[in-house]
């Protein structure tokens, strides 16, 4: 069993939030253009949630993705973009790729971005389609606050983090049975 990693997986602060609440379990995933080929591909399956400011607009939000791009702003531990706080890690139960838009929409309820950040996602690159991933996410018992150095900045998915975190005392979000139905219904969603 992993005890430490310095894995790291970058996305918006809202979204992590989002994450953390147990309100989502879901990642949607295209590529960045600082990655290989500009394409995202699943480099460790269970990783730290590293929260970016970059890119966050409230146009590409839904309305409780909106509200929780407000509480970031407003909350200074949140928002201070030369430190950056781990307080979750996640597991990927599921990794779909969604080549039907029409799929992507059956999600909506799912997520927090809104249908145009979702189409812009979809259409961006060669491939039409976007990664769907099912998480797992726990709570680290005390939350860990780094300076959000040069090398982690840029358009990419992954990072290593200059130190691993070990992963004692981590907390599901949600409880068992609270996680399998909402991953029931995310699943019963795609197949509808």
């Amino acid at each position: 069993m992993l005890t430490a990693t310095a894995a790291a997986f970058k996305e918006w602060a809202c979204v992590v939030q989002a994450l953390a609440s147990g309100e989502q379990i879901l990642i949607l995933r295209k590529g960045g253009i600082h990655e290989k080929g500009k394409t995202f591909s699943v480099l460790h399956e269970s990783f730290f949630l590293f929260p970016t400011y970059e890119h966050q607009k409230e146009e590409d939000l839904n309305l409780r993705g909106a509200e929780l791009l407000h509480k970031v702003k407003a909350e200074p531990s949140l928002s201070d973009s030369a430190h950056v706080t781990i307080q979750c890690f996640a597991e990927i139960i599921e990794n779909l790729w969604l080549e039907d838009f029409k799929q992507l929409q059956k999600l909506s309820p799912f997520h927090v971005w809104s249908e145009s950040a979702l189409k812009k996602r979809f259409t961006w690159g060669e491939d039409q389609g976007v990664h769907a991933l099912a998480v797992r996410v726990y709570r680290l018992p005390n939350p860990q606050s780094m300076p959000n150095l040069p090398v982690y900045g840029g358009c990419r998915s992954w990072v290593e983090l200059q130190r691993p975190l070990s992963l004692s005392g981590i907390q599901p979000v949600l409880a068992d049975q609270a996680f399998e139905i909402k991953l029931e219904a995310l699943k019963k969603a795609l197949t509808s």
